[in-house]
């Protein structure tokens, strides 16, 4: 049975509630963080898709071109993030995450899921196994229906046990399996 537009109404005020919930807790732990939420965003992408064009991360993040430079000169300043000339293209720059980039963005989720922890102490694991769960279909819903698949979770965040199985690794993508993705 397809979704009511009643139903798709009451979702859309839900994913904003959360939406407005999350920038609010973000924002009260942000005087302690090393990092920003677009620098986390930055180093995020990087770890799930390393050596990207500034302009990619552009296309891919909520900056502009220039918030993108200045959050790129930061991180490279922090040792987060090394810059080198596109093989391809001399006057454009590839960007990758550091390991030291890839250690800080670690210790930041690790503090993160921390806090979040401290936050839904009211869940017990079934439910929040549940919560994820629900919130990675709606995830996967809403990337295939952009034409893009999930590439925002890094790979320290998939190794790393935080009391719920790490997702089992995706098929090899052969021509078949990528047109089923489209569909």
């Amino acid at each position: 049975m397809p979704l009511s537009r009643e139903t798709a109404e009451e979702l859309v005020r839900d994913l904003f509630e959360l939406q407005r919930a999350t920038r609010r807790v973000l924002k009260e732990t942000a005087a302690h963080r090393e990092l920003s939420t677009s620098q986390v965003d930055v180093l995020t992408f990087l770890s799930c898709q390393p050596g990207r064009r500034a302009k990619d991360l552009v296309a891919e993040s909520s900056l502009g071109a220039s918030g993108m430079s200045r959050h790129l000169a930061a991180l490279e300043q922090m040792g987060h993030v090394a810059r080198a000339q596109d093989p391809q293209d001399g006057r454009a720059q590839i960007v990758d995450i550091t390991e030291t980039g890839r250690r800080a963005l670690e210790a930041h989720l690790r503090q993160d899921a921390e806090h979040l922890a401290a936050r839904l102490a009211g869940l017990d694991e079934a439910q929040a196994h549940r919560t994820r769960e629900d919130l990675s279909r709606l995830t996967d819903l809403l990337t295939r229906s952009l034409g893009t698949g999930r590439e925002s979770t890094p790979p320290a965040v998939r190794e790393t046990n935080y009391h719920t199985p790490p997702p089992q690794p995706a098929a090899p993508v052969t021509p078949e399996r990528e047109e089923e993705t489209r569909s």
